[in-house]
């Protein structure tokens, strides 16, 4: 009976991936250029451990990938990149399966290996971006670490020598003369 059904759970799946369903995904990345979207998709990519990019061709605009698994993982897919007039990118994906979960999967591993888009300085406002400020603000707290660390050490360097003077000189042990020659004895010459 087990056997049965693990028999038409894979019949039933294969069937769903036969039978001509497929879930489609686009995205557009309008802050970002083409190579950068590029290189940003297969960085993302490759960084999901069930999934294998073994081709890109940036030339066509297309990164083949597949699943490292069997069943739960997508088969041999490509996700293609175009570039718009604009000098940005479009991403889209085709994945065999009603409802698939990977097309969605795929999507946002590209868009989380693209770098954030930074901002410059408004000239109407003078005000950083959220980006510089945070990294003002990391940078910020390194700075009080390290001041409070070297506090510490200055407070740890002042007990120590507290901790000398208040010491009290131990008085030097005096050395323990030498035994003298035995009368039977007679000296060595």
């Amino acid at each position: 009976m087990k056997n049965n059904l693990l028999t038409f759970a894979l019949l039933g799946a294969a069937a769903l991936m036969m039978g001509g369903c497929q879930t489609s995904r686009t995205a557009s990345f309008p802050n970002h250029d083409y190579n950068t979207v590029f290189k940003g998709a297969v960085n993302g990519l490759c960084s999901e451990k069930k999934l294998l990019v073994y081709k890109a061709d940036k030339q066509k605009g297309i990164i083949w990938l597949q699943g490292r698994g069997m069943f739960a993982n997508p088969p041999e897919t490509p996700v293609y990149l175009t570039k718009a007039h604009d000098g940005s990118a479009n991403a889209s994906v085709t994945i065999q399966g009603m409802n698939n979960p990977w097309a969605d999967r795929i999507m946002n591993l590209i868009s989380d290996g693209l770098p954030a888009q930074k901002q410059g300085v408004s000239k109407s406002r003078g005000k950083k971006s959220l980006d510089e400020g945070s990294d003002t603000d990391l940078e910020r707290q390194q700075l009080e670490l390290e001041r409070e660390k070297l506090k510490l050490e200055k407070e740890k360097f002042e007990f120590e020598k507290q901790k000398r003077k208040t010491r009290k000189p131990q008085p030097k042990p005096e050395p323990e003369p030498e035994p003298e020659p035995a009368a039977d004895e007679e000296p060595v010459e």
